[in-house]
């Protein structure tokens, strides 16, 4: 044994235990999950004898199975005292995850003696049982003082068969007067150290435990204490193995294969069926006791080695040549592990081959087996001891010897080992290790790494090393960890401004760049296509025959066609300089042309509608359209011609009229506000709109496209059109696929990443069309815009009652006259009241004015006095209001959504005397700008012509705003601000509710020395792009969107900044790529929400450069784990509403999902529907499909449930390889012959996850029990080179799935 590892292998040798019974193991890990710790104190009352010592020795026993584990503690010697007894006074600790009442520990005093030889003698004088985790209700409290009596004999007395699962050990006979005294508690403060220890390990608190501080009371587990632990990197690791790499490894190969009787050993031409699948090298941290963490298992790969010998080198290996240098297995990352300046901690090296056999019996030379099992055997193992010695690495030369065979090792595996001839001198593993100490940066820095590690192999006998072995070290250049891993540097120097305390807490961890898989990257732009692409001819031809309304001007001829294909000249002087007087904007949606997409059927979909917002008008959502197929003209499957669209009716019925769909936008200059045409036509030039199409009858969405809007700037003319023809894409979230029989499967890596694919669905035909309209001059004026607003009528409690009583709804005009009345019908009844006054008399006609009169004249005068207070009390409100009034300045903005609105206030002291006034303002939208360099900034945005001065505000800590300082009868310019970041739903849809805000600038006596009052009428925005997301409800959504590069107008790229929604969290990062980091809160199935992410450019966030609007569907979630090719159910539930609905289930793949019922069905209200899913995929990976509930009477939306697949690949039976010509227009037909396993006649079902690619003679055949049948395959021929792997799958009736082939088709 080395002296460098004496130290470990003292540990380790001490450290060694038996472990507990497997199914004790396996029933805790079921019923227990605790730790415990106890300590014992123990103290022992006996007739003793004079002269001899005597010894407490503890052990683990397992009552159940009678099993002795762990290892035996013994405490040091003491005498029996004048009292007859013996004081141990020792604490014994161990911690233990098996809480079950057949645990107990077996205690046995043992007297020591010495021989006349002078060895010594134990005896054994007894012996007792402690109950740990009693199972007794009295005895149910784990901690106390017990009291145990001693049984005469040998613990082995436990082994026999009469003291099985014997609770009271009536059977042992009790030494009478001597018992022994302990007390058993928890010791929470263990936990911290639990790593360093294994469990079911007794120790005494003076045990050596490297990582574990030693204690000044000699008790080092009463509190324990850990030592720091340092980074360190292993970087550059090599394994070296002699002669050379291939033939140690055929020489391995060749020992496994006559070991597992396969092949013969070292006969010609026979295949060896065991082969290596990978090469594997652990390495951990291990204190001779256990590992202090689960080590590291890293993946060797082959690798070519020509690296020279050190120049320094002195001894014969540097005379050797290079071209006798074997082949190597490296380590292509950096190796991270984690130490403390302990002798006794040593790092652990196990080289590990992971071998793949075949399952069952070999089948014939043509067909290969892919049914693998996977086994690892270890090879070798070796320790280095780093702080060993004097621990200084620097240039100096560490070889290793590796162990194999039976010699005890920390990992607990058997070592291959082989018989070796001494004339053979067959080659024996031995590591070499070069180490550097790692230079130190910063003097309160250290930071160390381990480089140019690698094996070599001497003989066995070679333990010593010789510098005669011929072999050639690979010199690595030693690298620093402070530049390949900066984030474990750590300061271990006590820094004086910070306190002991929070030293003791640890060191702050650093940030490392770090990209979260469980956010996929949906690229900016992915969905929408880049350009316009070419129609052909004859699809050119079949829409121009469709019999689609020509695009006329004011003079009734055809706008001029402009090609969307050539580059587009603007002049943005030539555009704005043209008078606006009316501009028709015209959308005609022509025609769709179908793409063959992977698990729907080639005629999806059969209606659809599109859904688009252009510039702010409000969203469109278009009427059904029906997609036409021609059956006059003969259409080719490579080049399908496109499906003319038409309107359909409300009772379901095709429009028989012009085909098509045109939806018309009017701008003109009453739409427009004044200076908004520029901006108007650069979203014409930079701009492109985005447009969702949807399925009509599923309410599935098909895919989005963009088109660019620029081709509708008329330069001049009177009207322009272009067709365009634009790709309609989909995104596609795919995992990655895994085995069915892996070890895996079920369970998906927290660190698998999705992917994303975009899917082409279609191609839509859309013809852009722009017609100057000549209008009157005046029609749209904005002059004419009346601002006056109504407002609402405060008035007193008293005077509403009186004004209620008093004014009726018939009552007549002031004049006597009702205005609703004709002028003859009112004269005419003027000249009845005059006769019948006639008739009454004169007199008494006299008499009842002169009451009534009276009458009103009290009533009068009461309702003066009740007035006369209200008037009182509104006076000083009145005039308050009068003074505000005078002193406020109006100011109305257009506001758009996170686009900032600069003004300018004039403050004017109209004091005599200096004055500090505090600006404050109640809106948060409404600020000053305080800040110069943002102030400039504006100025030079706006053009604004003002003085600017620097430090003009002086800002304090609780103030309720900035202040500012004004000589006497001095003006100055208040910078002010208006910007929002939120959006509600009714700007969306074009509704402008009339905002107001105030800014307050009060004197230094708190009254208001002028307002300036913003009036903010919201105008909508214009969406750049839209996001439809799709994920389970109540989980968090957590998405990135990747951003191209921005760049500022002087050249320099500039970061982008999104401020966060209500309710969502959005950030972003510098540095490329850029992207924009999403986390949206879950909401319950089937909410929709919806919100905007405004991405800035400029410092100072003036205006955004990018608006998008993301809409996030929350589903329920359904996880569905299938293998493909294979047909899986699963059971959904739909519930009724208030309300009696025909109601269609719909799935995104319909070739790969069946929804029971398939048709429509009568959902009653509060009724509960099962619906059965018949899931049976094709393609292997993680993915997402959904199936909505649609009304079909209402064409809503029900319930749409999100499946997630976790689809397997199956385990292959058998393997084949064609070849099939290239061109020709022929195929390659071949057969493959099935035997049915089964006695009694079966029905066989052909499956092929490409149909397209393999066709079968027969689809269905049945055959007898044990007959064979012949299954036809026909491949399709091929126009290019390459190769494909089909699977081909043989089920039955059922669809289950009884033999799985692969074929791999090599078109050359």
């Amino acid at each position: 044994m080395s002296s460098v590892t004496a130290g470990w292998r003292a540990v380790f040798e001490r450290g060694r235990l038996v472990p507990p019974h497997s199914h004790t193991v396996r029933l805790a890990a079921n019923v227990f999950s605790d730790l415990g710790a106890s300590p014992f104190c123990t103290q022992e009352t006996s007739e003793g004898e004079h002269g001899v010592t005597y010894q407490l020795r503890v052990t683990l026993f397992d009552r159940n199975h009678q099993h002795f584990f762990g290892k035996t503690w013994k405490s040091t010697p003491q005498r029996m005292k004048a009292n007859h007894k013996i004081l141990f006074n020792e604490v014994l600790y161990f911690h233990t995850s098996l809480r079950l009442p057949s645990m107990m520990a077996v205690l046995e005093l043992v007297a020591l003696s010495v021989r006349p030889d002078g060895t010594q003698q134990a005896l054994g004088r007894g012996f007792t049982i402690l109950e740990l985790f009693p199972n007794k209700p009295e005895a149910r409290a784990t901690d106390g003082d017990r009291r145990l009596n001693l049984h005469n004999g040998s613990p082995r007395s436990l082994l026999h068969p009469l003291l099985k699962d014997s609770v009271e050990c009536n059977v042992l006979k009790t030494i009478d007067g001597a018992h022994l005294d302990c007390v058993i508690k928890g010791h929470p403060a263990l936990v911290s150290m639990m790593h360093l220890l294994p469990e079911n390990v007794l120790v005494s608190g003076d045990e050596n435990i490297p990582g574990l501080a030693a204690s000044p009371t000699g008790d080092a587990l009463l509190r324990p204490q850990l030592l720091n632990m340092l980074p360190y990197t292993l970087d550059r690791l090599t394994v070296s193995l002699q002669p050379s790499l291939e033939k140690f490894e055929s020489q391995l190969l060749q020992l496994i294969n006559a070991d597992c009787h396969n092949t013969q050993p070292g006969s010609e031409g026979t295949a060896r069926t065991v082969v290596i699948q990978e090469r594997r090298l652990h390495v951990g941290i291990h204190n001779g006791w256990c590992f202090l963490e689960k080590p590291q298992v890293v993946v060797l790969e082959p690798e070519a080695s020509g690296f020279r010998a050190r120049s320094g080198s002195t001894s014969n290996k540097s005379s050797l040549a290079v071209a006798s240098l074997p082949q190597v297995l490296g380590l292509r990352s950096s190796l991270e592990l984690r130490l403390t300046n302990d002798k006794a901690l040593a790092i652990i090296f196990q080289l590990e081959y992971v071998f793949s056999a075949p399952i069952g019996r070999e089948t014939t030379l043509s067909v290969t087996s892919t049914s693998r099992a996977a086994f690892m055997q270890c090879l070798r193992w070796g320790i280095w001891c780093p702080f060993q010695g004097s621990a200084d690495w620097r240039g100096e030369e560490i070889q290793l010897a590796l162990h194999g065979g039976a010699m005890p090792n920390p990992h607990g595996v058997m070592v291959y080992s082989t018989e070796m001839s001494t004339k053979a001198q067959s080659p024996c593993p031995v590591l070499a290790l070069l180490a550097h100490k790692a230079p130190l940066k910063h003097s309160s820095c250290h930071s160390h790494c381990f480089t140019g590690i690698w094996i070599l192999q001497y003989c066995k006998n070679d333990v010593q090393l010789d510098d005669n072995v011929l072999y050639q070290p690979l010199l690595l250049q030693a690298c620093s960890a402070a530049s390949n891993i900066a984030h474990l540097e750590m300061s271990f120097q006590r820094d004086g401004n910070v306190s002991p305390t929070v030293q003791d807490d640890g060191d702050q961890l650093q940030e490392l760049p770090f990209t979260p898989v469980h956010a996929p990257v949906i690229t900016l732009g992915m969905n929408v296509p880049s350009s316009c692409s070419v129609s052909s001819r004859s699809s050119l031809a079949h829409l121009y025959s469709a019999g689609f309304p020509d695009i006329l001007d004011c003079s009734g001829q055809v706008a001029e066609v402009l090609d969307p294909t050539e580059p587009m000249h603007f002049d943005p002087q030539r555009e704005e300089a043209e008078l606006l007087q009316g501009n028709l904007l015209v959308f005609q949606f022509l025609a769709f042309s179908r793409i063959p997409t992977a698990g729907v059927s080639p005629d999806w979909p059969d209606n659809i509608y599109f859904t688009f917002q252009f510039y702010r008008f409000p969203p469109v959502t278009s009427q059904q359209l029906k997609l036409l197929t021609s059956d006059k003209v003969q259409q080719k499957a490579s080049d399908p011609l496109p499906c003319v669209l038409a309107s359909i009716n409300k009772d379901g019925t095709v429009n028989s009229g012009s085909p098509g769909l045109q939806i018309q936008f009017r701008v003109d200059e009453g739409f427009l506000r004044p200076g908004e045409k520029r901006w108007f036509l650069r979203y014409l030039a930079l701009h492109s709109m985005q447009i969702d199409i949807w399925d009509s009858d599923s309410l599935l969405l098909i895919g989005s496209t963009a088109i660019e809007l620029k081709y509708m700037l008329r330069q001049g003319r009177s009207a322009v059109q272009a067709l365009h023809e634009v790709e309609v894409l989909t995104t596609d979230y795919v995992g990655e696929d895994t085995l069915l029989t892996s070890t895996e499967a079920g369970r998906r890596s927290a660190s698998s990443s999705m992917i994303v694919h975009t899917i082409l669905r279609g191609r839509l035909h859309i013809l852009l069309c722009s017609v100057n309209l000549f209008m009157v001059m005046g029609c749209f004026s904005l002059a004419e815009r009346n601002i006056a607003r109504a407002k609402r009528l405060e008035m007193d409690r008293d005077l509403v009652a009186l004004f209620r009583n008093k004014i009726k709804a018939d009552a007549p005009m002031p004049d006597g006259r009702n205005p609703d009345e004709p002028n003859d019908s009112r004269q005419h009844k003027l000249n009845r009241m005059a006769a019948v006054h006639q008739r009454e008399g004169k007199e008494a006609a006299e008499s009842q004015a002169k009451v009534t009169k009276v009458t009103e004249q009290a009533q009068l005068a009461r309702e003066l006095h009740q007035i006369k207070p209200y008037q009182e009390r509104n006076k000083a409100e009145g005039i308050a209001n009068m003074l505000s009034q005078a002193i406020t300045t109006q100011h109305l903005v257009y506001a758009s959504l996170g686009s900032a609105e600069y003004m300018e206030f004039v403050l004017k002291n109209p004091f005599n005397v200096p004055q500090t006034v505090t600006i404050h303002s109640e809106d948060p939208d409404l600020s000053v700008v305080t800040n110069t360099e943002e102030w400039r900034y504006f100025k030079t945005l706006t053009n604004t012509p003002t003085p600017l001065e620097e430090n003009m505000f002086h800002l304090e800590e609780g103030s309720p705003g900035p202040r500012v300082y004004l000589r006497p009868k001095e003006s100055i310019h208040i910078p002010l601000k208006y910007q929002t970041f939120l959006c509600d739903h009714t700007i969306a849809l074009q509704v402008h509710p009339l905002r107001s805000g105030s800014v307050v600038f009060k004197a230094e006596d708190g009254k208001p020395m002028a307002i300036c009052q913003v009036n903010v009428e919201p105008t909508p925005h214009v969406v750049d792009q839209a996001f439809r997301l799709y994920h389970p409800e109540l989980c968090f959504l957590k998405k990135a969107i990747r951003l191209p590069p921005w760049h500022s107008s002087s050249g320099d790229a500039s970061y982008p900044s999104c401020p966060p929604s209500p309710g969502t969290t959005c950030q972003t990062a510098p540095g490329e790529p850029q992207d924009v980091y999403l986390k949206v809160p879950g909401s319950p199935s089937p909410h929709i929400k919806m919100f905007f992410v405004m991405v800035f450019t400029d410092k100072w966030m003036a205006a955004p450069s990018q608006i998008w609007q993301i809409y996030v569907h929350f589903l329920e979630r359904v996880d569905v784990s299938c293998v493909t090719g294979q047909r899986s159910c699963q059971s959904l539930v739909l519930r009724g509403k208030q309300a009696v609905r025909k109601v269609k289930c719909f799935s995104s793949h319909p070739q790969e999902i069946e929804v029971d019922p398939t048709g429509v069905f009568v959902l009653p209200p509060a009724a509960v529907q099962e619906l059965q899913l018949k899931v049976q995929p094709w393609r292997a990976g993680s993915r997402f499909l959904y199936v909505n509930a649609v009304d079909v009477e209402h064409r809503r939306l029900l319930t749409t449930w999100l499946l997630c697949l976790n689809v397997h690949r199956p385990v292959l039976s058998k393997a084949f390889e064609v070849c099939v010509p290239v061109g020709g227009g022929r195929g390659s037909s071949k057969r493959i012959t099935y035997t049915n396993p089964y006695t009694g006649s079966r029905v066989f079902v052909l499956r092929s996850d490409h149909p397209d690619l393999l066709q079968f003679k027969e689809d269905k055949f049945q055959i007898g029990g044990g007959e064979s049948y012949t299954i036809g395959l026909r491949f399709a021929p091929s126009q290019s080179s390459g190769s494909v792997e089909i699977l081909i799958y043989v089920n039955n009736l059922e669809e289950k799935t009884e033999e799985t082939f692969c074929v791999k088709v090599n078109y050359s």
